[in-house]
């Protein structure tokens, strides 16, 4: 049986926190220092180009392979929706409904975020829908920090594209990712946060909704702050 071949970012990483390892250690025999840590970290990761039309981003997607989640027969999701809305929901990771559709939120958890904005009077035509991380993750397990580092330049170039007034990041993954904060999630979720001038509101996933129920009326204050956002005078 043949290994899918690992990606030089996959293989410095290993270096790197190989390196980490050893300097925490007191070792000294090789250069452990922090500048040679953070020029690890960049070698083997193209950086994402910069697009002019989110059509650009999705050829690019199509063809990348920055982390090991760019495995044979995989299927990124690109964002999708109205490229000039004025509210952006941004997820953490796709599922195995978006990749078999093509798009985010195809499955239970799309269900119940198309009914939370219906509620908002809005449509989902009418908004953007993203992830930080446009590939599956593997079956049995979440995926790295590193995976979501290395793809979080997809959406940030979506963001910069649809110009939204305000995120709304859906579950802690999505927030950390766009914030690039170690805060608590109670720091974080419920309450307005900047990235770029834009207004991020970092609330519960519909994933986590449909598994925690009672977590619905909280979402639902988020969700009401974003309203009254929207609706302010600029």
């Amino acid at each position: 049986m043949s290994k899918t071949p690992e990606t030089i970012a996959s293989i410095t990483s290993r270096i790197r926190n190989y390196l980490d390892f050893i300097s925490s250690l007191g070792f000294k025999g090789v250069d452990c220092s922090a500048q040679t840590l953070e020029r690890l970290r960049s070698w083997g990761e193209e950086p994402v180009k910069n697009a002019e039309t989110l059509a650009d981003i999705a050829g690019e997607l199509k063809h990348c392979r920055r982390c090991r989640l760019s495995r044979p027969g995989r299927h990124p999701v690109m964002g999708a929706g109205n490229p000039n809305a004025g509210l952006m929901f941004v997820g953490g990771w796709p599922e195995p409904e978006d990749a078999e559709f093509g798009k985010p939120y195809s499955g239970k958890a799309g269900e119940l975020l198309t009914r939370i904005i219906q509620a908002m009077e809005l449509s989902r035509e009418e908004v953007y829908i993203s992830h930080v991380l446009k590939c599956c993750p593997p079956p049995d397990g979440e995926p790295e920090a590193e995976d979501i580092r290395i793809c979080c330049g997809f959406v940030r170039q979506e963001i910069d594209l649809v110009k939204p007034g305000v995120i709304c990041a859906l579950g802690e993954v999505a927030a950390r990712a766009l914030l690039d904060t170690r805060a608590s999630w109670a720091e974080l979720c419920g309450r307005f946060h900047n990235y770029r001038n834009i207004a991020v509101m970092p609330t519960f996933s519909p994933e986590y909704l449909l598994a925690h129920p009672s977590a619905k009326r909280e979402a639902w204050d988020a969700v009401k702050q974003i309203i009254q956002k929207l609706s302010a005078p600029y």
